[in-house]
């Protein structure tokens, strides 16, 4: 068993290798932290065809009530129903920094991780949110959203 003593701490092993100032804090930021990151290196493509919401499905109910939105995490996309009855979509990704924590509120898209905010068209609104979100086409047949 380790007595007290006989424990490194993280800092204190990394030190002793010799890395100090902006080496040990671009190690330890690159091993702990999420850096800032550009969204368009993060989000990919939709599949071909793009993707497809039923509305009648309980799954996509929110987006039959006005103000309501559905987060798709395996394409990392946010689909809402503006106050004013149309339908957007953005990615999860906040351009701030690449955090998957779009939601929608209020006729706005809200970053949970540092409160940056977008207006419907991606645009940021605050200085988090400086760096816009990437939109994408939302047509509707019936009860079928298309998102391309």
């Amino acid at each position: 068993m380790n007595t007290i003593e006989e424990k490194m701490n993280r800092l204190t092993f990394l030190k002793q290798l010799g890395l100090t100032g902006a080496s040990l804090m671009a190690v330890y930021c690159g091993v702990t932290m999420t850096s800032c990151t550009n969204e368009g290196d993060i989000a990919g493509p939709l599949p071909t065809g793009g993707i497809t919401f039923d509305l009648s499905t309980t799954a996509n109910a929110a987006l039959r009530t006005k103000g309501g939105y559905v987060v798709d995490r395996t394409n990392n996309i946010v689909v809402a129903y503006t106050n004013v009855g149309t339908y957007v979509a953005v990615t999860l990704i906040c351009s701030h920094e690449g955090q998957k924590k779009i939601t929608y509120a209020t006729d706005k898209f809200y970053c949970t991780e540092h409160g940056a905010t977008f207006d419907n068209s991606g645009k940021g609104t605050n200085s988090n949110g400086s760096g816009g979100l990437k939109t994408y086409t939302v047509t509707q047949s019936g009860t079928i959203l298309t998102v391309s």
